[in-house]
């Protein structure tokens, strides 16, 4: 009877356990903080006077179909509909959209996680286009290429094209769990890439 009853209550204890982790995996939740660092660079390029509608129509491309990818996705749709735009997610990479376009890819992802401490290093690059052509030069960047240069192959005028990279340095101390860990990396980035796509814009000669 003793050692039934001893037995019950480990089974009992490792259960608890066993739920308590998986929590860390499955739930959304935070208690803790961050302490992050964002380092932009950023290149563009343009043809005549661009007219850009901004905020209006852009595609949102972000390669990937792991859970960070999907989180970046749903922020930087997010922070562009926060400013106006009208955002449609476009599922595959193309070599022309009909219009403006953001395409991202993350280049480098690395990281621990543990459900007390958390850190990561991210490489974000990003590539932006008025008219929704010239998309080429995307597939350039996130290889790494930077002594590529935008040229104007046509008699198209009013065109803009933007390169950026963004590392990310996060450190992140407290109670939280994966997926609101995820979400924070994503919230961080979309911010700075978003940010970044809007001063560029106001830039424009």
């Amino acid at each position: 009877m003793v050692e039934d009853s001893m037995m019950k209550r480990t089974l009992l204890v490792l259960l608890i356990m066993t739920v308590v982790l998986s929590s860390f995996f499955v739930l959304d939740f935070k208690a803790a903080k961050s302490e992050t660092r964002a380092n932009s660079q950023i290149a563009s390029y343009s043809t005549g006077e661009p007219r850009i509608d901004f905020p209006g129509r852009i595609y949102l491309y972000v390669e990937g179909d792991d859970a960070l990818s999907g989180f970046i996705r749903e922020e930087i749709r997010a922070e562009l509909e926060k400013v106006g735009m009208d955002v449609e997610e476009a599922g595959t990479f193309e070599e022309k959209y009909d219009s403006q376009a953001l395409l991202v890819n993350i280049r480098e992802s690395e990281g621990l996680y543990t459900p007390f401490y958390a850190s990561s290093s991210l490489k974000i690059t990003y590539f932006y286009t008025s008219t929704g052509e010239d998309t080429i030069y995307f597939e350039k960047f996130k290889e790494g290429n930077v002594t590529v240069r935008f040229v104007n192959t046509s008699l198209r005028e009013g065109e803009k094209l933007m390169d950026g990279e963004l590392e990310l340095q996060d450190s992140t101390k407290g109670i939280i769990s994966m997926k609101a860990y995820r979400k924070h990396l994503a919230e961080e980035a979309a911010k700075n890439v978003v940010d970044q796509l809007q001063t560029q814009i106001r830039d424009i000669p």
